[in-house]
């Protein structure tokens, strides 16, 4: 092992995984801190909760049964986390959403969460089925998470690969074996007699 030169830098390697630890969690605050603006900017402007009153009328069952949908629900019903959907089931048929089940003339309530999200069978739409799609309210930080964590790591490695890489092109090359025996004049270069 050589001796590095007067005036060389060198680094250990016990300095390296300090860097290497310091640029890894610099980088994942860095994306935590973009992301948590930009989930703040988006959950700006939710509304509070809200009771979404669904009214099924005498006869629904029927035409549903010949295509119709009568209760214009849309393939994908969008809500916010803690909005209330209420089914009053007027008609004389049962109707269900999913594990939701509605006997005739009753009244359900149902508090709506993300985790309940998703397509279900529906004998409220034409289709037989519907897609609840149920947005968070506020900022949730499991929205982030696994990104923050995924990107910044890997900003945080590739940044600092990115310095190792600069400090080795950044040391000048070891020319004295090369120039041993060799004599440098201007641009060119000659063997000693």
């Amino acid at each position: 092992m050589t001796e590095p030169a007067q005036g060389e830098k060198t680094y250990s390697l016990r300095r390296k995984w300090i860097e290497a630890v310091l640029l890894i969690a610099a980088s994942t605050f860095v994306v935590f801190a973009l992301s948590s603006i930009a989930l703040l900017i988006y959950t700006d402007g939710t509304r509070d909760p809200i009771v979404h009153v669904l009214e099924i009328p005498l006869g629904s069952w029927d035409l549903i049964e010949q295509g119709e949908n009568p209760l214009d629900i849309p393939p994908t019903w969008t809500f916010f986390a803690d909005d209330t959907l209420v089914l009053d089931n007027r008609d004389d048929v049962a109707h269900t959403l999913g594990a939701w089940f509605v006997p005739p003339n009753t009244v359900r309530r149902f508090e709506l969460q993300p985790a309940y999200g998703g397509f279900f069978a529906c004998s409220l739409h034409p289709s037989g089925g519907v897609t609840l799609d149920i947005q968070p309210r506020d900022y949730d930080f499991a929205l982030i998470r696994w990104p923050v964590f995924g990107f910044g790591v890997a900003v945080g490695v590739i940044l600092w690969i990115g310095l190792n890489v600069m400090r080795s092109l950044d040391k000048e090359p070891d020319v004295s074996e090369y120039l041993a025996g060799k004599q440098v004049t201007g641009d060119r270069c000659c063997l000693r007699q």
